[in-house]
């Protein structure tokens, strides 16, 4: 149960009741560690997670980035390298105590502490909220292009697109379907796949998509990721290109709602490819 707490002096979010936690509205890039926001003496007693939030803030008030890291007992534990001991992504803290504590209920683990984290409202003033205007591009935007057509059984984007790749049959029959997501896909207007996950524009497929990328990371045997990204998003989040840190990127994109990786050499391979074919044909 989530209650917030207002302040009445602002109407601002000053604090919030969750799962019997007291959530204090925190600044952007603040980092610390257990309760409220990661596990306190689990699995073992002494075994304390990490937290830390990023900029960027939903309209919500809550921040768009959080990670998790492991306690240092665990991290000992673990043959692989230092970014597999952060987690960006709650599906990929899922993914982690699914395979590392087989048996667990997955719920109850999140119910030990709060993955929402609030801004405070400074946060929001200062700019670094971002913003969901879920618009179409330039291209896309007048009124014959709308998709949103109550009187026809035809399949519709739901940011009302009638360019989207999920309208092309061709495209959709290649993929395996999209996971199930109840985070930014069920926001109105946003469809994963041609909104930016970063900044909820649409994508231009011309070219053959150059300027975005799909995340086809299989999260189970029936479900690819399907997220885009503009690549000028990815770029600018350092969530693309050649990334040190936690998240520890070699020419890679890294999908911040699943935590798959895609290689960019490919990406710019098949670029180079159109821009040949584009080429060939003048």
């Amino acid at each position: 149960m989530e209650t917030d707490i207002l302040d009445e002096s602002n109407g601002s979010i000053s604090a919030i009741q969750e799962n019997g936690l007291h959530l204090t509205p925190l600044s952007p890039d603040e980092s610390g560690e257990g309760l409220p926001y990661a596990p306190e003496n689990w699995p073992n007693p002494g075994d304390n997670w990490s937290w830390k939030v990023g900029k960027r803030v939903a309209v919500t008030g809550h921040y768009l980035d959080r990670y998790l890291y492991l306690p240092n007992r665990l991290c000992r534990l673990e043959s692989t390298t230092r970014r597999k001991h952060a987690f960006a992504s709650k599906l990929s803290v899922e993914r982690y105590i699914k395979t590392a504590f087989p048996g667990t209920d997955v719920d109850a683990f999140f119910a030990l502490f709060s993955w929402r984290i609030p801004a405070k409202q400074s946060a929001i003033a200062d700019g670094f909220v971002q913003r969901r205007t879920l618009f179409a591009g330039p291209h896309e935007q007048t009124e014959e292009h709308s998709a949103y057509d109550s009187q026809s059984d035809a399949p519709r984007c739901k940011a009302g697109n009638t360019k989207c790749s999920s309208l092309l049959l061709e495209e959709g029959e290649k993929l395996l379907p999209g996971m199930s997501c109840d985070l930014c896909c069920s926001e109105p207007r946003f469809c994963r796949d041609c909104c930016c996950i970063l900044c909820s524009k649409s994508v231009d497929l011309a070219y053959g998509g150059y300027s975005y990328i799909k995340c086809l990371e299989k999260v189970n045997d029936k479900n690819i990721c399907g997220h885009v990204s503009h690549l000028d998003c990815a770029l600018r989040s350092h969530m693309a290109g050649t990334v040190g840190g936690s998240i520890g990127l070699d020419a890679e994109y890294f999908c911040r709602r699943c935590d798959g990786r895609t290689d960019l050499v490919l990406h710019v391979k098949r670029l180079l490819e159109t821009c040949e074919s584009i080429d060939s044909q003048g």
